[in-house]
């Protein structure tokens, strides 16, 4: 093979390459973290360990003042937790915010903007379904199910009340939610 040969198919190699790292998901060019542990320490730290060693202390968003309910989806390859804020009218910050995180990034998820309750990842972690009500009882009550890695919204549900305002126990839940409620 000629000189200028072996020049070009090496130079054409290293397009291709460059092409490939620029063109390709961070998530398949870069090995994705598998979460091993997610906890809150006695600071008020939270702290993620990946299976390698890692440790990931995410920074409060301003106004913060805790965090709560960690959990790892199911694959390992997600964590979750609840950004609690200062609240005017109780003794005890209220969790307005699902952070969700993968591979380095971090999204809120904030529903309908009343108290995230309750919450937990589904379909071995690609999904996640969270409850939200007012902060003093049964108020309100709203469920979303959302797409873990771009938070699209892919379903709502809303309870039907009674004349008291409290949540009628004799309805159809969708699936989604029952498996939500299944693991308060």
């Amino acid at each position: 093979m000629s000189k200028k040969r072996l020049k070009i198919s090496s130079k054409f190699v290293e397009i291709i390459l460059m092409l490939l790292i620029v063109l390709l998901p961070r998530s398949l060019v870069l090995a994705a973290d598998i979460y091993a542990s997610a906890a809150v320490d006695d600071q008020g730290v939270l702290r993620i360990l990946t299976k390698g060693g890692r440790e990931i202390v995410p920074k409060k968003e301003s106004e913060q003042v805790g965090f709560s309910k960690p959990q790892i989806s199911e694959d390992g390859r997600v964590v979750g937790w609840l950004a609690e804020f200062s609240n005017c009218c109780t003794s005890y910050p209220i969790p307005l915010k699902l952070m969700i995180y993968s591979n380095g990034r971090v999204h809120a998820l904030t529903g309908s903007g009343l108290p995230i309750w309750h919450w937990a990842f589904q379909a071995g972690g690609k999904r996640v379904a969270l409850e939200q009500e007012t902060v003093h009882g049964g108020l309100g009550v709203h469920y979303e199910l959302r797409n873990v890695a771009t938070g699209r919204l892919i379903a709502e549900y809303n309870p039907k009340v009674g004349p008291n305002n409290q949540v009628l126990t004799d309805q159809h839940l969708p699936k989604w939610v029952q498996q939500l409620n299944a693991r308060r």
